[in-house]
């Protein structure tokens, strides 16, 4: 069946008043069922923003009394409106999906298999040929014996080459024996204290499996990206966690190239989003190598919008790796409870962290590491009482119940992510590792929440999961299954939507510190907001849960600008129609995250608009930066009538971490957008946009 999608407009209307100056409004949202997140005032249909900040939040009438001369109305129409996302744990810069695309890295699916791993190499190495390294990501844990791919996978094709590919969390990588060599690793490589070099058990070989610190030591002789490349990492994470409705992130693991970086942005009025920029104290992390001293200058790096007192230490890795503590053995060693990746030194410079006003963040997947972990932090606590920033403990995927109520007593947020509370290749791989008694318990966020601890939301992306949706987060919070519906069965226990709501914003905000200027709607806060094209409290009502993740963000507002905005701005238009026409993207969500790649295409940069307005200039197929033979492919559309309208390009389509070549054409008043399918090596038509003249289909 076909699908369309409706890109409506926001219609902005220059209303005369004569309220005063000084309480008028630059811009007023009316008829809109807007959740604020404030108890106090949970719901309202209008709101003002003036300066960047919420002024009136309230009815129709009430609101529109701050309407002056020059003020601008936004008709919502009934359109749902919340607070923008806090998204506590992203990694948008050093260690981020963003910079390996910059830096042209190779990129395919967790879900791949292992004979589409060995293809993604072999065509990576055929368009980037040479000896130098190839890295990438992201290898997925549940396709190998107890998530442990071995050299082999990757030396049956790739053998005088170095490749090193880290898995879905990056806590573990695979590497070929030409990598190893070149990183001088052998059977008498000692382990590292904090990671793991996995060995033959019976020749002691390496196996090219590591975890950890053992990553290290061959990343470590791998050139780092650049200042500009972070910068161009940073914008593009930036567009992508716009587009989903986040306006603030904690980006983790980061180091001092990536908070120059940052702050290079800031100054250049590129950055829109309030951002925490965690630097990496694990040396084997490729941070600095002595981060205090960046911290003693991190004054440098503050602005309005950039928070540089944050730390992230790793205290354990995975299961998989055996590099998480479990208060009980491993199910599938009954006399192995795992390590954890911390050294005493910086074990216990956590109450000298305190001391300097810094603000932690600890991965501690395992409930004997976060045992420990609690234990130091409340020895920190009790020297250093005049530090009362909230602490926050990444991924506490498995908590002794005796441990869940001194999370509360010690100040500290349980930061959940959602491939940890849904089934997923992750849950299916700890199986046969931890038992499925545990594994059903995983990420128990209610327990949490009914032993009164905060809760916050971090994608993690693009560790474990494929996308920083966090409409995806939420249906999984409130069902505890898989919305992709790859996985049966479901996690632990739902919690309600609401709940669901204020982890993804007020909670984020709480751990942010920045709980006074944002996290809900309210007056005196910045104009962090968001428009989507659905109330999820309606599909809730309908019993339509499994809706939540298609949720599409319509518009995104920071401080009272708008940063991200899906509608389709034609004078001439008010309504078009989006067509799907691959069988391949058949459901929303799909359409949704490919019209997100090809956006820029629909609205500014030619594409579509330019199609529809019947502008089209002279223009060959293909582009002179892609392969012969995809320009070939493109070339054969000119025979069946089509009209090139601008050079092809290459995207990158989070739904299955892949890269395409595209190109728009046209053809009786429809603009057609084509994709070069390297499987089958022809060009496949994914979608038709065209002029709708009835708005009301």
């Amino acid at each position: 069946m076909r699908k369309f999608f409706k890109l409506l407009f926001i219609a902005v209307i220059a209303i005369s008043c004569t309220t005063s100056q000084k309480d008028t409004a630059d811009i007023i949202y009316k008829n809109g069922r807007i959740y604020t997140v404030n108890e106090s005032q949970p719901w309202a249909e209008a709101l003002a923003i003036k300066d960047g900040r919420f002024i009136a939040i309230g009815d129709n009438d009430d609101v529109l009394a701050f309407q002056g001369d020059n003020t601008e109305i936004v008709e919502l129409k009934g359109a749902f409106v919340m607070p923008g996302v806090q998204e506590n744990h992203i990694h948008a810069s050093s260690e981020g999906q963003t910079i390996d695309m910059v830096m042209d890295k190779l990129g395919f699916s967790e879900l791949a298999t292992p004979k589409e791993i060995q293809q993604a190499i072999v065509d990576y190495a055929k368009e980037h040929p040479g000896d130098g390294w190839i890295t990438g990501m992201k290898w997925g844990n549940a396709h190998f014996p107890e998530g442990k791919p071995h050299k082999s996978l990757i030396d049956e094709v790739m053998p005088d080459r170095p490749v090193i590919l880290l898995d879905e969390t990056q806590h573990n990588a695979l590497a070929n024996s030409k990598a190893l060599e070149i990183a001088g690793i052998t059977k008498d490589t000692p382990q590292p204290a904090t990671g793991v070099i996995g060995k033959d058990p019976v020749t002691g070989e390496p196996t090219g499996y590591l975890a950890e610190a053992g990553i290290f030591e061959v990343y470590k002789i791998i050139p780092q990206p650049s200042l500009e490349k972070m910068k161009e990492a940073i914008l593009l994470s930036q567009d992508i966690v716009l587009a989903y409705g986040v306006t603030a992130i904690t980006d983790m693991s980061s180091n001092s190239v990536s908070l120059a970086a940052y702050k290079a942005l800031d100054d250049e009025g590129k950055l829109k989003l309030r951002t925490d920029v965690a630097l990496a104290m694990n040396s084997y992390l490729l941070g600095d190598p002595d981060p205090y001293q960046v911290l003693e200058e991190r004054e440098k790096y503050r602005s309005r919008l950039i928070d540089p007192d944050r730390v992230k230490y790793i205290a354990d890795g995975t299961p998989m790796s055996g590099t998480s503590i479990m208060l009980e053995a491993y199910t599938n060693n009954p006399d192995d409870y795992g390590i954890w990746t911390l050294t005493d030194e910086q074990y216990n410079a956590l109450p000298k962290d305190l001391a300097m006003g810094l603000q932690l963040s600890i991965h501690s997947v395992g409930d004997g590491t976060t045992r420990k972990v609690l234990d130091q932090l409340e020895k920190a606590r009790k020297a250093h009482p005049e530090n009362t920033k909230p602490i926050q403990i990444a991924h506490p995927i498995w908590v002794n119940k005796d441990d869940l109520k001194r999370f509360k007593e010690l100040n500290i947020i349980a930061e959940v992510s959602p491939a940890l509370y849904f089934p997923t290749g992750l849950s299916e791989a700890c199986k046969p590792i931890l038992g499925e008694e545990r594994v059903n318990q995983m990420m128990n966020i209610k327990a949490f929440l009914d032993a009164g601890v905060t809760v916050s939301y971090g994608s993690d992306w693009p560790a474990g999961t494929p996308t920083a949706n966090p409409w995806r987060a939420v249906e999984g919070m409130i069902t505890r299954m898989d919305p992709d519906e790859t996985y049966e069965g479901k996690l632990g226990d739902p919690i309600d939507l609401e709940t669901a709501l204020r982890i993804i914003t007020m909670n984020g905000a709480i751990a942010m510190e920045t709980a006074d200027v944002t996290g809900s709607i309210e007056v005196g806060k910045y104009a962090d907001m968001v428009v989507l094209n659905n109330n999820p409290f309606e599909l809730v009502e309908a019993n339509k849960e499994s809706e939540i993740g298609d949720i599409l963000v319509m518009r995104t507002i920071f401080e009272g600008d708008v940063v991200y905005d899906r509608h389709v701005e034609i004078s001439s238009l008010e309504v078009i129609d989006i067509e799907i026409t691959n069988k391949d993207l058949d459901n929303a969500i799909d359409a949704a995250e490919l019209n997100l790649i090809i956006e820029k295409d629909l609205v500014a940069d030619g594409g579509a608009h330019q199609c529809i307005q019947g502008v089209h200039e002279e223009m060959g197929p293909g582009s002179e930066n892609a392969p012969e033979d995809i320009n070939q492919a493109f070339s054969k559309l000119h025979d069946q009538g089509y009209e090139y309208v601008r050079t092809a390009r290459k995207i990158f389509w989070a739904k299955n971490n892949s890269e395409y070549w595209i190109q728009w054409t046209y053809k009786d008043d429809i603009a057609v957008l084509w994709a070069y399918d390297p499987e089958i090596k022809e060009v496949v038509e994914v979608l038709r946009v065209r002029e709708n003249e009835n708005e009301n289909n």
